[in-house]
Formats: C-alpha cells, sequence, structure tokens
C-alpha cells in the first residue's frame, strides 16, 4: 500500500497527470485543426472543380451548335447528291450528244446558278 501511495505522490508531484490531460487536449485541437484545413482544401478543390465543370459546359453549347449546323450542311449536301444522281440518270437515258442534252444543259445552269448564290453569301458573311 505504501508502494502504491509513493507512485500516486510521484505521478501528481511530478505533473504527469497533468502532462497527459493537456498532451490530450493538444491532440484533440490539432486533430480539429488539420480536420478544419483538410474541410478548407476540399471546399478549394470543389470550387475549381465547378469552375472547370461550367467552362467545359460552354465549350460543349459552342460544339453542339457547331454540329447542329454541320448536320445541316451535310442533308443539304445529301439532297444535292441526290438530285445529281438523278440528272445523271436522266442523261443517260438521253439520245441526243452531252453538250446539248437538255438535261445536262439545265444542270448546269442550276450549277452555275448555285455557284452565284454561294459566293454572293460568302461575300456578305465576310463583310
Amino acid at each position: 500500500m505504501e508502494t502504491l501511495s509513493i507512485i500516486l505522490n510521484f505521478i501528481l508531484a511530478s505533473g504527469l497527470a497533468g502532462t497527459i490531460l493537456f498532451f490530450r487536449s493538444r491532440r484533440r485541437q490539432a486533430a480539429a485543426e488539420a480536420d478544419s484545413a483538410e474541410l478548407e482544401n476540399t471546399e478549394k478543390i470543389v470550387a475549381i472543380q465547378s469552375e472547370q465543370i461550367t467552362r467545359l459546359d460552354g465549350r460543349v453549347e459552342k460544339l453542339e451548335e457547331k454540329v447542329d449546323k454541320l448536320e445541316i450542311i451535310i442533308e443539304h449536301k445529301d439532297v444535292e447528291i441526290d438530285r445529281s444522281r438523278t440528272i445523271i440518270r436522266q442523261a443517260y437515258k438521253c439520245d441526243i450528244p452531252p453538250e446539248r442534252c437538255p438535261v445536262l444543259v439545265k444542270r448546269d445552269e442550276l450549277e452555275r446558278r448555285r455557284r452565284e448564290r454561294d459566293e454572293k453569301r460568302q461575300k456578305t458573311e465576310i463583310r
């Protein structure tokens, strides 16, 4: 029993109990500061990623607009190709020489008009 009393006196007198309690509270404080810093860093990362997502959304919208325009152009080209195929089929049926064939003459006339229209459109777009 006396040994126990000596040990308790040593622990209490040397401040070991106070030191242990102090270190425990310091450890909790350090853990809280680390959690706070981690939370702050996570918030910064989320803000950066949110900004990048917003920027990418804008780029995606622009690309979608370009795709829509390209789809329209492709559709027009498909119509032109179908029209040309029909004209060529009709021209093969024609007995008149190609330079006087009404089908081919009409095709050349339509092509010339289309080119002139496209050139005018390009000139107005440039201005």
